[in-house]
């Protein structure tokens, strides 16, 4: 015995601390790098400038959001997976030093049961060599009918192999999860203020006391009035804005509290900006007046409406024989405004003109009040009763059915002008601050209508379209709010923003958090479990158990079978060493080499085979002597 203690006793240490630095450091250096990746590369929350805007959304309670490559973040992370399932046989390095020493006790005190038989010594074998492909040959076992029992040691090594092989495949499966569940995404982020702000509010351009053309009467901004009549301050841009086809003005409707306005903004707004900003907002409020002004008229229904003494007309009603050309838009649809609901006092019944509220050469026809109340009507032409063509508005009393061809409808509507603050974020306008505008505004945007130059014919049109009632006055509603914005945004001019924010697209991976915790969970596992493993390994796996560690392997039972009594038994400090080949170390095939060859018993046995000095082959007994491999197949 104090032969074999010659052996190397740093050996164990040399073993013990290599299986445990390829089972801890690189789960260890992985977990650190795919986490420092994560955290270092986290998206920062920032937070929005702009009021009633929330901060774009950097932090979710089931996902890290980070600014890296998922595709590199999910290769570092699949390491770990194929790390797992190389590790396997440096645990049962580890655990080989405690079942040496157990065997080693068990064979000196002479405790058969707790020692293997041959064929549990080849499986135990390809258990301590960490082959999953073993637990196959156990499992066949204990179907045996007649086999002896498995003792502790085997089990408890069965059971190591079986817990860190469960773990490298849980890694896997974590590691599977992370793959399928990561994803990449388009996140915004806002940048900081701008030291220059654009000019996306909008305000009057001239003030009231320069609403002169040359010496011609006073008119609000928007229009003028000279001796043929009225015309628009810059016609070009009030056209362009009613058919959104301005390059600076832009009528945008929204909807606040229930209701509907619209508001001039401007055009050129990119889609990554947000802003806060100063504007005009008009939100104009309708309803049907047809029925209750047209009550007082029996029999079918002639043309002429009176809803008061001040707001009445007559909508044509001509009999159509096609030499009838119907051209004077404001006799088909016009409004008036009036200083109350009922649409009794209108602004002026002075002029001259024949009709009331429209006087050209007074001033105090142009509304100057705000909120202020309308009367309208219209006359759509060619809406008729033909097959295929009924309109669900033909049913209802609101409307006027002519017998013309056409649906007529008069309406009472109150119209507020707004001085407003509000914030335009993705596309949406948010209310900060509204207030009623003075009086002077809204006789700049009634301006286009009392003056007649606009056609009101279009609004009529688009709202014939809707399927009710109610849809018909939104749609005329907002129509005519935007109409009196666009016909004086000729007169308006840039404002510079409050505030102002750029949102940052980018695209960033989403890490879910469950399967990125499980993963690190269990590769931080496996290597305390390595450490573990080398504490068990360490407290037995030095002096003796090292050697039995040593035999306890393939290496071991080869040279038991192989070589020679003397090589086999003496002392040496590493396993190879009992191979007579590591003292020949030749290249020139004359060391002896393992065959399998028939045996007379029929079946197959081990023999040793080498070349002779003649270069035949020969067979090597267990005493030495050595038999021509041609005599032998004779045998």
């Amino acid at each position: 015995m104090a032969t074999q203690m010659s052996i190397n006793p740093q050996g164990a240490k040399k073993d013990i601390l290599l299986s445990l630095a390829i089972i801890f450091v690189p789960n260890l250096i992985l977990t650190a790098v795919l986490l420092g990746l994560v955290f270092h590369y986290q998206v920062p929350q920032t937070h929005s400038e702009l009021p009633s805007v929330p901060d774009p959304l950097a932090r979710e309670p089931s996902a890290y959001l980070v600014d890296f490559s998922a595709t590199k973040l999910l290769t570092v992370a699949s390491w770990t997976s194929t790390l797992s399932s190389l590790l396997p046989s440096f645990a049962m390095a580890l655990v080989s030093f405690p079942v040496a020493r157990k065997i080693a006790n068990a064979s000196k005190n002479k405790r058969t049961d707790d020692l293997p038989t041959p064929y549990q010594l080849s499986m135990l074998l390809g258990i301590l060599s960490g082959s999953v492909g073993s637990l196959w040959a156990w499992f066949k076992y204990r179907n045996w009918k007649k086999r002896e029992l498995v003792n502790d040691t085997a089990k408890k090594t069965i059971t190591w192999l079986v817990f860190v092989s469960l773990l490298g495949y849980l890694i896997v499966i974590a590691d599977t999860w992370l793959h399928i569940s990561t994803s990449t995404i388009i996140h915004s982020q806002t940048s900081q203020s701008q030291s220059a702000v654009s000019t996306f509010g909008r305000g009057l351009n001239v003030s009231e006391s320069q609403c002169f053309i040359d010496d011609g009467p006073v008119a609000p901004c928007s229009v003028a009035i000279g001796n043929h009549g009225p015309h628009f301050i810059n016609p070009v841009e009030a056209y362009q804005a009613l058919t959104n086809t301005s390059n600076q003005n832009s009528i945008v409707p929204f909807t606040y509290e229930g209701k509907s306005y619209a508001l001039i903004a401007d055009t050129n707004i990119p889609p990554e900006v947000g802003y806060q900003a100063q504007s005009f907002a008009v939100n104009t409020q309708c309803t049907f007046l047809s029925e209750e002004c047209t009550s007082m008229y029996d029999g079918p229904w002639g043309g002429p409406w009176h809803c008061s003494d001040n707001f009445l007309g007559f909508l044509p009603n001509w009999n159509y024989s096609g030499n009838y050309s119907l051209n004077p838009s404001w006799a088909m649809a016009g409004v008036q405004f009036f200083q109350d609901s009922g649409l009794t006092q209108n602004f002026s019944n002075i002029g001259g003109s024949g009709k009331p509220g429209v006087s050209l050469f007074g001033q105090d026809q142009f509304t100057p009040a705000n909120p202020v109340y309308i009367g309208a009507w219209g006359l759509i032409l060619g809406y008729g009763f033909s097959t295929g063509t009924t309109s669900p508005l033909l049913n209802y009393t609101d409307f006027i059915l002519p017998e013309t061809p056409g649906l007529g409808f008069i309406l009472g509507c109150n119209m507020t002008a707004y001085d407003l603050n509000y914030v335009w974020y993705n596309g949406s306008v948010l209310v900060q601050q509204m207030v009623l505008s003075n009086t002077s505004l809204v006789r700049i945007l009634t301006a286009p209508f009392v003056t007649e130059l606009a056609n009101l014919l279009p609004l009529g049109q688009t709202a014939i379209g809707q399927a009710t009632p109610s849809a018909f006055l939104d749609t005329w509603a907002t129509g005519f709010s935007s109409m009196a914005l666009a016909l004086s945004s000729g007169i308006m001019s840039p404002r510079a923003s409050v505030k102002e924010q750029t949102a940052i697209s980018m695209l960033v991976a989403r890490i879910p958090k469950a399967p990125l915790a499980v993963l690190v969970f269990l590769t931080l596992l496996y290597a305390c479990v390595g450490i573990l493993l080398a504490c068990m390994a360490a407290q037995g796996g030095t002096g003796e158990a090292k050697i039995v560690q040593g035999y306890l392997s393939v290496a071991g039972l080869a040279a038991k079978c192989f070589e020679n009594e003397d090589r086999y038994e003496a002392p040496v400090r590493e396993v190879e060493e009992l191979f007579a080949e590591k003292e020949m170390g030749a290249r020139d095939q004359r060391c002896s080499k393992v065959s399998l060859v028939a045996s007379r018993r029929g079946g197959w046995k081990y023999e040793l085979m080498e070349r002779d000095g003649m270069g035949n082959a020969v067979l090597i007994d267990e005493l030495g002597s050595k038999t021509p491999w041609t005599h032998t197949r004779q045998v």
